[in-house]
């Protein structure tokens, strides 16, 4: 015979009475923070998060279907970066990134309209859209500069800084004066600069011939070898593309031989005027192209700067 086994009432309602009144059963943890979220209140609806999601899914999106519209109107998509490029710029240029300042640096010849002119740049255009390269290209093809940078220095100064050719000569050709540099380079017609009060170039001596901007550099290098005659020379003559004669601040002409003979020959002379004082005397031309010898001309016949043909000119006196 089977039975069930129950408590007793009497155990039951011991331990009923046991337990305190007040006391009540402690519900699980998750069942409490769940109250506790319930019992605050919801800043944003419950919708807002799918939306943020979904808002950063479509705007990448978005932002494809305008690019590619604006390029379907405007027929490429290069004109169409291009835009987008210049709105930006302009909006940098309205946050404040302008031109307001252009700095040149080491300007000494070249004019202030030139520099402007190549630079391309007005006050208050968006500094962010000036092409420093192409910039930079412009003012290397102005005739006295050899060297230049160009920087922004944001928001509002572009600076420039130049470094100029050095005027060696003028060269006589064609009835013009032309100032050139140590290259033979063409740097400016020296009549303007005169006319402008430049006082520079009436220290430099004139070169006479066709190529002879071709040939200035070795008789500067020549002429700085000896610096004592160096001062004295006032022009220089290319003759028959082969040589050249000087012409000295007193009216002596010195005839000089061709290639790396010039040096010697220019060292032979000034030896002769320190001994013997020879540039002092009653001479016109002084004769150096016999690399053991100096032939002095004393004849108002003798050969002049720019004659070509000795056989030309009329026997005159030499000693």
């Amino acid at each position: 015979m089977s039975a069930r086994l129950m408590p007793s009432l009497d155990l039951r309602a011991t331990a009923a009475a046991a337990r305190p009144r007040d006391e009540a059963p402690r519900p699980p943890r998750a069942m409490a923070q769940s109250a506790q979220k319930g019992n605050r209140r919801r800043a944003w609806p419950r919708w807002t998060r799918p939306a943020l999601r979904t808002a950063l899914v479509m705007l990448p999106v978005a932002g494809l279907l305008a690019f590619a519209g604006s390029a379907w109107k405007r027929g490429t998509v290069a004109e169409t970066v291009a835009a987008m490029q210049d709105s930006l710029i302009r909006l940098t240029a309205a946050a404040g990134f302008s031109v307001d300042e252009i700095m040149v640096a080491g300007r000494t010849e070249t004019e202030p309209e030139a520099v402007l002119a190549a630079l391309g740049v007005q006050r208050g255009d968006p500094i962010l859209a000036i092409g420093l390269t192409e910039a930079k290209e412009r003012l290397e093809q102005l005739p006295w500069v050899s060297a230049v940078s160009v920087e922004r220095r944001l928001p509002g100064i572009l600076y420039v800084r130049l470094s100029e050719r050095q005027p060696m000569a003028i060269w006589q050709h064609d009835r013009k004066f032309t100032v050139i540099d140590r290259e033979g380079r063409p740097l400016a017609d020296a009549v303007e600069l005169a006319r402008r009060g430049n006082k520079r170039i009436d220290t430099l001596p004139q070169v006479i011939g066709a190529n002879a901007p071709n040939q200035v550099r070795s008789l500067l290098a020549a002429l700085e070898r000896v610096p004592a005659l160096k001062p004295r020379v006032t022009s220089a003559s290319w003759i028959s593309d082969r040589r050249w004669n000087l012409q000295l601040d007193n009216g002596v002409t010195i005839k000089l031989p061709e290639g790396p003979g010039m040096v010697t020959a220019l060292r032979q002379l000034a030896e002769l005027d320190a001994s013997g004082k020879v540039l002092d005397r009653d001479i016109v031309a002084i004769d150096l192209r016999q690399p053991d010898r100096a032939v002095l001309q004393t004849s108002a016949t003798a050969q002049l700067p720019g004659w070509e043909d000795d056989s030309k000119k009329k026997p005159g006196k030499k000693t």
